[in-house]
């Protein structure tokens, strides 16, 4: 699952603000924009740090990318519950694997 800060750098904007001028009021390293822009991650100290700055909350600076996750890997118990065959559905996947775990339960 990814993170996009386009709402980040839309309130930049609309502030009149640049990414260097986030970086200083925010006392963020260089660094930690250039990951904001390639919408790497970043430490949640580092999103306090700019919504204190812009006085603002996280849902103001950044949105969960739902496309990236569907094509992400997710193992529970080394089976992957996010693998998108053409046969299965999302839901039912999920569906089949919890029954599967629960069924493997040792008491």
């Amino acid at each position: 699952m990814k993170v996009k800060y386009n709402r980040l750098f839309k309130l930049l904007i609309d502030r009149g603000m640049n990414k260097g001028d986030l970086q200083h009021k925010a006392s963020v390293s260089t660094s930690v924009i250039a990951k904001l822009s390639k919408g790497q991650s970043v430490t949640t100290d580092v999103l306090l740090k700019i919504c204190a700055a812009l006085d603002c909350d996280f849902a103001d600076i950044m949105e969960v990318d739902r496309e990236g996750y569907i094509n992400e890997e997710v193992f529970v118990n080394g089976k992957n519950i996010l693998n998108t065959s053409s046969d299965n559905s999302f839901g039912h996947q999920i569906w089949d694997t919890a029954n599967e775990l629960q069924n493997s339960k040792v008491d």
